[in-house]
């Protein structure tokens, strides 16, 4: 069984989905500070500033746990979270 293109096993996927949420954090907090800067959009803070550390948490506990349903929805959490962001920016802002 092959995840992201490779050929892997489960361990691989949970390294892999365990990096990228952990990843997510940073870029949603900077594009939380842009926001907040720039926009004066205060829901950033919600979207960007409690959901990806959500998502690294489960990322975390599931490549600990060795749960594949856990890591996929921590990486897929984490990896919403900027594209519902910039929609909801757009829709306020319009």
């Amino acid at each position: 069984m092959s995840f992201f293109g490779g050929a892997g096993d489960l361990e691989l996927f949970l390294s892999r989905a365990r990096v990228m949420s952990v990843g997510a954090v940073p870029v949603c907090l900077a594009a939380m500070v842009f926001f907040i800067s720039e926009e004066g959009w205060r829901f950033s803070l919600l979207l960007c500033g409690v959901l990806p550390p959500i998502a690294a948490g489960l990322a975390v506990r599931a490549k600990r746990e060795i749960r594949g349903g856990m890591a996929a929805s921590g990486l897929g959490l984490a990896v919403a979270t900027l594209p519902l962001a910039f929609f909801l920016a757009s829709i306020e802002g319009a």
